[in-house]
């Protein structure tokens, strides 16, 4: 049996016990916990006042109160268990999936069906936000239910435009015009009357591969979301001029009617997976069609040999690694032999192996495939003379630029800066004040890290290297939440016997999902939030001196406009690099020993990193030890005092090759 069924169950007994606890906390709050037995808590009625009259809450609560509400509770929480019992037996997701093809039951399978792949997320979510409470200080249960609500919208989104491209729900079809897969003519696009981009025009051919570049919020996940047609269809987005596609209208076919001939990758892979194992991924667009078992899985053979990736078929998605899954995502958008690829930041989670051979899939697929492969990428030194064109975004505009990567003055600059991470100098310097003692982790039975040792100094900013599934992410939660006495030191005291307050002060992480530290809804109100954590549990050390000062001093205050406006915000309305920023600042109002980050540039472009440079070179100055995990080489060799490499869950020596 699968174990993505068992999973299923375990999520559904744990919501249908929530269930029934939320069930009796209600029925207490609002005076309902009373009758007969013995009487538990006596707690005085309260009448809410204004246009609440006649509500009252608390009173007396009994063992038959909570009796009765328990029992009024089962009847819905015995349902939910069961489904989850029938998704153990029955593949519920393939029943779904079969029913949402034709039949009179067609449009309740496909909301099923979406509900169903969604429903995952809620548990994993709340799995994720539980470890960011760790991290942040917070106590509050409330503190749960917007970062748990968010990450759940967010998984929707991002299942329904995967099931979307991917031709979920077509009821037709369009043939394409194989020799012109992208033209686009004096073409703009925006929301509500506001052009992001304006007067675009070029034309792309088949069997070339184009990079589409540009800084952070040019517009680049825009334009290759026009190409697909999510922006006009499923974002909210206006278009003005010409996009066709494989010689069809964008504005009037959807992409579940191109999904035939235009595979998508998107940005965060994960988010689209749709299936529990590899090989169901893969051959999911196919199966959605009706198309013949037999011939889905010839054809997914097919994608797994050409990507020489046989020994993941059977591979549950869950225990892909990034670059793992970045193949196994471009093999389920070319499970179709589409005429266009179009593929946003594949290179962003990858180390530098798996960096060459995702380059080289798409170059093949390019030039020996003949498709037309659109990425939109920052790492732009990995590309080199495989790219035939340069789509640079500024401004508003967008020039096409002919010739590779390394031709172009972007590529100059990439290139120049392509060189190695400083090597390992040994330990920290003369103010050590974190040491590291033989620390081990283990995950489902494998060793992540393997006794690793090493210190580190006030004042120091520490890359750590190494290849994906090195254990750099698993070595940083360690750090910040051990499990083992002993085995994290930080200026004397022991991390693992410290209580939440205390060990914030001594280790705050800033993980790779930093924005699971992010509670509230407004930049300002986060600010706050951190403020008066600093200032109830301020000891003998200073007080925070204002998160929302040090969050604009990141940014650069001569830089940030109306800085009322950015306060203001959202922090899901800031930049990827802005809400980084926001969430170091939040970690640093506990003031630190320590402060770890892990995988600070991610899809970042040159300007965001500096930014996050800035951040951190702060927190150093301010005495912290800092330690970033990194696969970033040029931010390694412009902002590390140093770099130490791991590789398969253990320090490398000094004189080791550093491969990130």
């Amino acid at each position: 049996m699968p174990r993505s069924r068992l999973v299923t169950l375990r999520t559904t007994a744990l919501v249908a016990v929530g269930f029934v606890a939320l069930r009796v906390v209600y029925r207490m709050i609002f005076g309902g916990g009373s009758g007969d037995g013995l009487l538990l808590v006596n707690l005085p009625r309260v009448a809410l006042p204004g246009p609440f009259v006649g509500i009252q809450l608390f009173g007396p609560i009994t063992s038959g109160g909570i009796a009765n509400a328990v029992f009024g509770a089962l009847p819905f929480a015995t349902a939910i268990l069961l489904v989850g019992l029938i998704g153990v037996v029955i593949d519920v997701r393939a029943l779904l999936t079969r029913g949402s093809i034709r039949g009179p039951v067609r449009t309740v399978a496909r909301a099923l069906l979406v509900a169903w792949s969604t429903f995952p997320a809620l548990r994993e979510s709340v799995v994720r936000v539980q470890r960011a409470r760790e991290l942040r200080g917070e106590r509050s249960l409330a503190s749960l239910l917007v970062p748990v609500l968010e990450q759940t919208v967010e998984r929707a989104i991002a299942l329904g435009a995967s099931m979307e491209v991917r031709g979920f729900a077509a009821v037709r079809r369009h043939d394409p015009d194989c020799e012109r897969p992208v033209a686009i003519s004096d073409a703009a696009i925006g929301f509500d009357g506001r052009w992001l981009l304006e007067r675009v025009s070029f034309l792309l051919e088949p069997g070339t591969l184009t990079l589409v570049t540009g800084r952070t919020g040019s517009g680049k996940s825009s334009m290759l979301d026009a190409m697909s047609g999510l922006f006009q269809h499923l974002r909210g987005g206006e278009q003005d001029g010409k996009i066709s596609i494989g010689g069809v209208d964008r504005t009037t076919a959807p992409p579940r009617e191109t999904a035939a001939f235009v595979g998508v990758v998107s940005q965060w892979v994960r988010l689209s997976f749709v299936a529990p194992t590899v090989a169901e991924e893969l051959g999911f667009a196919l199966t959605i069609r009706g198309v013949a078992h037999a011939i889905v899985d010839v054809r997914v053979a097919e994608i797994a040999s050409h990507l020489r990736m046989e020994h993941l078929l059977d591979r549950e998605i869950a225990a892909l690694s990034a670059g793992e899954a970045c193949l196994v995502a471009i093999g389920a958008a070319l499970v179709s032999h589409p005429v266009l690829l179009i593929v946003d930041e594949p290179l962003a989670d990858l180390d530098t192996a798996a960096r060459a051979r995702v380059v080289g899939v798409l170059d093949r697929l390019a030039h020996d495939a003949g498709v037309c492969v659109v990425v939109a990428e920052h790492a732009l030194g990995e590309w080199g003379a495989v790219v035939d064109a340069q789509l640079h975004l500024a401004d508003g505009r967008a020039e096409l630029l002919p010739g590779s990567v390394a031709d172009s003055a972007v590529g100059r600059w990439a290139a120049a800066r392509d060189r190695r991470a400083r090597p390992a100098s040994g330990n920290g310097g003369d103010d050590p004040v974190a040491s590291i003692r033989g620390l081990s982790v283990t995950h489902a039975g494998r060793l992540a890290v393997d006794e690793v040792s090493f210190t580190l100094a006030a004042g120091e900013i520490v890359a750590l290297a190494g290849p994906n599934g090195a254990g750099k992410s698993s070595l940083l939660q360690a750090m910040a939440l051990p499990a083992t006495r002993g085995t994290v030191v930080v200026r004397g005291r022991d991390v693992g016997t410290l209580r939440r307050v205390a060990r914030r002060r001594a280790v705050a992480l800033v993980p790779e999902a930093f924005d699971d530290l992010l509670f509230a809804t407004t930049v300002a109100a986060e600010c706050r939030r951190a403020d008066r954590q600093a200032d109830r549990r301020a000891d003998h050390r200073a007080a925070s001196s204002g998160t929302a000062d040090a969050f604009l001093q990141f940014l650069g205050r001569q830089e940030c406009g109306d800085t009322q406006d950015l306060l203001g915000r959202h922090p899901r309305e800031l930049s990827a690099g802005e809400r980084l920023c926001l969430v170091i600042a939040i970690q640093l109002s506990a003031h630190p020993s320590v402060l770890l980050v892990d995988e600070p540039t991610r899809g970042l472009d040159v300007t965001a990193r500096a930014l996050v440079g800035r951040a951190l070179t702060h927190a150093a100055a301010r005495g912290a030890a800092v330690m970033v995990a990194t696969h970033d080489r040029d931010f390694a060799a412009e902002y590390a005092t140093r770099t130490i490499a791991m590789a398969a869950g253990r320090l490398l020596p000094a004189t080791s090759e550093v491969t990130a």
